[in-house]
């Protein structure tokens, strides 16, 4: 009797330590989640509000460019956000001798009836204005900086392209792009190479 209360006894002891061994264990794997998600989370730059909704940017590049026929200089201001499964892209284009902005064109994802994501494109540049006379784009850049620029945009009413029986949310069709503010982001003159 006395042996079979010593063997419950060890295996009790044991079944605790094994337990008390895990829990640390555990609480670590937590606190590295935790750590890997934050980590995430500030890698990427808050650029805008789209629909309402805050839109960040894991990636930004910039490309200053003069068309060979046309000889107009334009910039091409480009934000990436890396998904789980894809990407989405925002791109705006500034004249770069009035500095205004005169285009944008955005690749996002947004869930189809199905609840599946499909990529959406929306864009309004100065030939397909006609075709959508009730969006409105307004912005400014500063290139006063040989590598860095800066800038804002803002865009209302701008529809999307296709598939717009598609889209699970219909307020999906339209964005309005609000408080976009950016800064220092490196861009490269493509005139300096061919100097």
């Amino acid at each position: 009797m006395k042996g079979y209360t010593i063997l419950i006894l060890l295996i009790f002891l044991a079944i605790s330590c094994k337990d008390a061994n895990q829990t640390p264990i555990k609480q670590k794997k937590t606190v590295e989640t935790v750590t890997k998600e934050t980590s995430t989370k500030s890698n990427s730059t808050y650029l805008c509000k789209i629909n309402g909704k805050d839109w960040a940017y894991t990636k930004a590049s910039g490309i200053l460019s003069t068309h060979a026929k046309t000889k107009k200089r334009t910039a091409l201001i480009t934000f990436k956000k890396k998904l789980k499964k894809g990407s989405e892209h925002f791109q705006l284009t500034y004249d770069a001798n009035t500095f205004q902005l005169i285009a944008a064109s955005l690749q996002l994802k947004f869930p189809k009836k199905d609840g599946s994501l499909f990529t959406c494109y929306y864009d309004l540049k100065p030939v397909t204005r006609k075709r959508h006379p009730e969006s409105e784009l307004s912005g400014s850049i500063d290139l006063s900086n040989s590598s860095n620029a800066s800038g804002v945009a803002e865009i209302k009413n701008l529809s999307i392209n296709y598939e717009k029986g598609n889209l699970k949310n219909l307020e999906d069709a339209v964005l309005n792009i609000t408080g976009l503010k950016f800064n220092n982001i490196g861009y490269s003159d493509t005139d300096n190479l061919f100097k």
